[in-house]
């Protein structure tokens, strides 16, 4: 579970909105937000993104480190995140889509899937050991992680997202919705500190999906929004390096 604190200290977005969204999914995933969830600028994704629509990669290549593999389609929504053991305070990502996982844990249309950039699979492996400690440094009471985490070999499937997103780089907590026939409904960066379902759109497209709901919607993106993100993209390393905090763990 997630310490209180972090939806107040960490916020971007107006509080209503997030708080609304995570209340309304610990009593009912599918039960709507009093208000509807706004995302940061940075972490805005636009109707024109280049993956909504598109069939999603296939994940046959992972290699599965906790449960059973995980694949695509065959009538299941399914939730992806990008996570990897050397980006520590990412970790917050991690804890915010269990919470969203346990949320839905009774919803059979709904699977989850964390899938692992490190270098090497015995990080992967290794990270298994910090579930269920605290990380008070990151407001985490408890690292739970209830669903499937599968090691990404050369980070092949990562690539084939990053190429299928139109982007220069893909980091952790990159987050996908694939849709019940395969394709990528919905597609959300996460950063340190930034917990889904408390804050973003992740678990109200998520709700709007399962009930077949028109998905929400920012409009295209900004022209200026384009050239600074170009700029940015040349600016931050693809292997989510720079949102390790060097908590030391």
């Amino acid at each position: 579970c997630i310490h209180t604190r972090c939806s107040s200290d960490r916020s971007g977005v107006e509080m209503a909105d997030g708080a609304d969204a995570a209340a309304a999914a610990a009593v009912d995933p599918l039960a709507p937000p009093k208000a509807v969830p706004v995302p940061k600028d940075e972490y805005t994704t636009y109707a024109d993104d280049a993956a909504l629509g598109k069939p999603a990669p296939s994940l046959d290549t992972l290699e599965y480190v906790q449960g059973e593999p995980v694949k695509l389609g065959d009538g299941k929504i399914t939730v992806l995140l990008f996570w990897a053991k050397f980006a520590k305070g990412d970790y917050t990502t991690i804890a915010g889509v269990s919470r969203l996982a346990k949320a839905f844990e009774k919803v059979d249309s709904v699977q989850f899937v964390g899938v692992s950039v490190d270098p090497d699979k015995g990080d992967a492996e290794g990270f298994l050991k910090k579930i269920g400690t605290a990380m008070p440094e990151i407001y985490i009471d408890k690292l739970e992680v209830p669903y499937p985490l599968a090691w990404d070999a050369g980070k092949a499937v990562k690539e084939e997202f990053r190429k299928l997103s139109g982007l220069m780089s893909l980091g952790v907590s990159a987050t996908y919705i694939i849709g019940p026939s395969g394709e990528v409904a919905w597609r959300e960066q996460f950063g340190q500190g930034y917990f889904p379902p408390d804050k973003g759109q992740l678990a109200e497209q998520l709700r709007r999906l399962v009930l077949k709901e028109e998905l929400l919607s920012n409009g295209p993106k900004p022209k200026a929004d384009e050239e600074e993100e170009e700029e940015e993209e040349m600016a931050v390393p693809d292997d989510g390096s720079d949102d390790d905090l060097g908590l030391g763990w």
